[in-house]
Protein backbone atom coordinates (compact mmCIF):
# COMPACT_ATOMS: atom_id res chain seq x y z
CA UNK A 1 0.00 0.00 0.00
CA UNK A 2 2.65 2.06 0.81
CA UNK A 3 4.38 1.86 -2.28
CA UNK A 4 0.92 2.80 -4.17
CA UNK A 5 1.09 6.48 -2.42
CA UNK A 6 4.65 7.00 -3.17
CA UNK A 7 3.55 6.14 -6.52
CA UNK A 8 0.80 8.24 -6.30
CA UNK A 9 2.72 11.36 -4.85
CA UNK A 10 5.33 10.48 -7.58
CA UNK A 11 3.06 11.27 -10.54
CA UNK A 12 1.13 14.51 -8.88
CA UNK A 13 4.49 16.18 -9.38
CA UNK A 14 5.26 14.85 -12.46
CA UNK A 15 1.96 16.59 -13.87
CA UNK A 16 3.12 19.35 -11.90
CA UNK A 17 6.42 19.84 -13.21
CA UNK A 18 5.17 19.00 -16.61
CA UNK A 19 2.06 22.33 -16.06
CA UNK A 20 4.76 24.58 -15.62
CA UNK A 21 6.61 23.78 -18.18
CA UNK A 22 4.31 23.74 -20.45
CA UNK A 23 2.76 26.83 -19.01
CA UNK A 24 6.21 28.20 -19.48
CA UNK A 25 6.36 26.82 -23.05
CA UNK A 26 3.02 28.61 -24.01
CA UNK A 27 4.06 32.20 -22.94
CA UNK A 28 7.15 32.32 -25.22
CA UNK A 29 6.53 34.33 -28.68
CA UNK A 30 6.18 32.15 -31.88
CA UNK A 31 7.32 33.34 -34.50
CA UNK A 32 5.01 35.40 -36.97
CA UNK A 33 2.80 33.98 -39.62
CA UNK A 34 4.81 34.71 -42.93
CA UNK A 35 1.88 34.23 -45.02
CA UNK A 36 1.35 34.69 -49.05
CA UNK A 37 1.35 37.98 -49.09
CA UNK A 38 4.22 38.78 -47.21
CA UNK A 39 6.90 40.70 -49.25
CA UNK A 40 8.99 38.01 -50.57
CA UNK A 41 12.65 38.78 -51.81
CA UNK A 42 15.30 36.65 -53.70
CA UNK A 43 18.60 37.92 -53.55
CA UNK A 44 22.37 36.70 -52.43
CA UNK A 45 23.54 36.26 -48.45
CA UNK A 46 27.11 36.65 -47.73
CA UNK A 47 28.78 35.21 -44.46
CA UNK A 48 31.85 35.30 -43.47
CA UNK A 49 33.79 32.43 -42.75
CA UNK A 50 37.24 31.12 -41.49
CA UNK A 51 38.60 34.64 -42.97
CA UNK A 52 36.81 33.80 -46.10
CA UNK A 53 33.24 34.74 -47.45
CA UNK A 54 30.80 31.91 -48.25
CA UNK A 55 28.43 33.41 -50.51
CA UNK A 56 24.97 32.10 -51.89
CA UNK A 57 22.71 33.50 -54.35
CA UNK A 58 18.65 32.88 -54.89
CA UNK A 59 18.30 33.00 -51.06
CA UNK A 60 14.47 33.83 -50.19
CA UNK A 61 13.93 36.43 -47.54
CA UNK A 62 10.01 37.12 -46.47
CA UNK A 63 9.24 40.18 -44.34
CA UNK A 64 6.08 40.17 -42.05
CA UNK A 65 5.52 43.75 -40.25
CA UNK A 66 3.06 43.47 -36.76
CA UNK A 67 -0.44 44.73 -37.31
CA UNK A 68 0.87 48.63 -36.24
CA UNK A 69 3.91 47.89 -37.97
CA UNK A 70 6.26 48.55 -35.93
CA UNK A 71 8.46 45.64 -36.04
CA UNK A 72 9.23 43.30 -38.42
CA UNK A 73 9.99 39.44 -38.45
CA UNK A 74 12.52 38.77 -41.01
CA UNK A 75 12.66 34.58 -42.27
CA UNK A 76 15.54 33.54 -44.13
CA UNK A 77 14.72 29.89 -46.14
CA UNK A 78 16.70 27.15 -46.67
CA UNK A 79 19.98 29.26 -45.93
CA UNK A 80 23.67 27.53 -45.18
CA UNK A 81 26.25 29.29 -42.94
CA UNK A 82 29.28 27.50 -44.15
CA UNK A 83 30.28 25.31 -46.85
CA UNK A 84 29.70 21.92 -45.22
CA UNK A 85 26.44 22.89 -43.20
CA UNK A 86 24.35 19.49 -44.68
CA UNK A 87 20.93 20.96 -44.66
CA UNK A 88 19.86 24.19 -45.00
CA UNK A 89 17.64 25.24 -42.79
CA UNK A 90 15.18 28.64 -42.02
CA UNK A 91 15.67 31.20 -39.65
CA UNK A 92 13.24 33.63 -38.51
CA UNK A 93 14.56 36.57 -36.74
CA UNK A 94 11.93 38.07 -34.66
CA UNK A 95 10.54 41.59 -32.84
CA UNK A 96 12.95 43.81 -35.31
CA UNK A 97 11.98 47.62 -34.74
CA UNK A 98 11.43 49.24 -37.65
CA UNK A 99 10.75 52.85 -38.55
CA UNK A 100 9.20 54.55 -41.59
CA UNK A 101 10.85 57.76 -43.70
CA UNK A 102 6.86 58.25 -44.28
CA UNK A 103 7.45 57.80 -47.92
CA UNK A 104 7.95 53.92 -48.24
CA UNK A 105 11.15 53.19 -46.84
CA UNK A 106 11.76 51.55 -43.97
CA UNK A 107 14.99 51.04 -41.94
CA UNK A 108 15.75 48.42 -38.81
CA UNK A 109 17.98 47.29 -36.49
CA UNK A 110 18.55 45.63 -33.53
CA UNK A 111 20.99 43.80 -31.03
CA UNK A 112 21.25 40.88 -28.60
CA UNK A 113 18.05 38.50 -30.26
CA UNK A 114 17.43 35.15 -30.61
CA UNK A 115 16.62 33.82 -34.35
CA UNK A 116 14.58 31.07 -34.25
CA UNK A 117 15.29 27.90 -36.76
CA UNK A 118 14.02 24.19 -36.23
CA UNK A 119 11.04 24.55 -34.50
CA UNK A 120 12.59 26.78 -31.79
CA UNK A 121 14.85 29.65 -30.03
CA UNK A 122 18.13 28.61 -31.25
CA UNK A 123 20.31 30.48 -28.45
CA UNK A 124 23.53 28.77 -29.82
CA UNK A 125 23.51 31.87 -31.84
CA UNK A 126 22.92 34.93 -31.22
CA UNK A 127 21.70 38.07 -33.85
CA UNK A 128 23.98 40.95 -33.41
CA UNK A 129 24.09 44.82 -34.68
CA UNK A 130 21.30 43.75 -37.18
CA UNK A 131 20.70 46.83 -39.67
CA UNK A 132 18.87 47.28 -42.88
CA UNK A 133 16.81 49.14 -45.31
CA UNK A 134 13.44 48.21 -47.47
CA UNK A 135 13.18 50.51 -50.05
CA UNK A 136 11.03 50.88 -53.37
CA UNK A 137 11.95 46.47 -54.34
CA UNK A 138 14.41 45.82 -52.16
CA UNK A 139 16.01 45.27 -48.91
CA UNK A 140 19.20 45.18 -47.47
CA UNK A 141 21.08 44.12 -44.18
CA UNK A 142 23.70 42.90 -42.11
CA UNK A 143 24.10 41.81 -39.13
CA UNK A 144 26.08 39.34 -36.65
CA UNK A 145 25.93 35.74 -36.31
CA UNK A 146 27.46 35.26 -33.14
CA UNK A 147 27.86 31.77 -31.37
CA UNK A 148 28.04 31.69 -28.21
CA UNK A 149 29.69 28.46 -27.46
CA UNK A 150 32.64 29.15 -29.51
CA UNK A 151 32.52 32.87 -28.58
CA UNK A 152 32.87 34.06 -32.27
CA UNK A 153 30.88 35.94 -34.81
CA UNK A 154 30.24 35.39 -38.48
CA UNK A 155 29.37 38.33 -40.21
CA UNK A 156 26.62 38.07 -42.65
CA UNK A 157 25.15 40.28 -45.17
CA UNK A 158 22.22 40.18 -48.06
CA UNK A 159 20.77 42.00 -50.57
CA UNK A 160 17.73 41.27 -52.63
CA UNK A 161 14.91 42.51 -55.03
CA UNK A 162 11.44 41.72 -54.31
CA UNK A 163 9.90 39.40 -56.73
Amino acid sequence: MEYRHKHIAMMKRFFTIFALVWALAACEKAPTIITDDSPEYTGTMVVAYEGEDFEQTGIKVLGEFDESKTTIDIKLQKVKFVPAMPIRIDVTIMDVPVVSDGEGSWTFEADGLTPWAMGGPYETYRVDDLRGTISGDSIEFSLGFFNTKKQENYPTSYSGILN
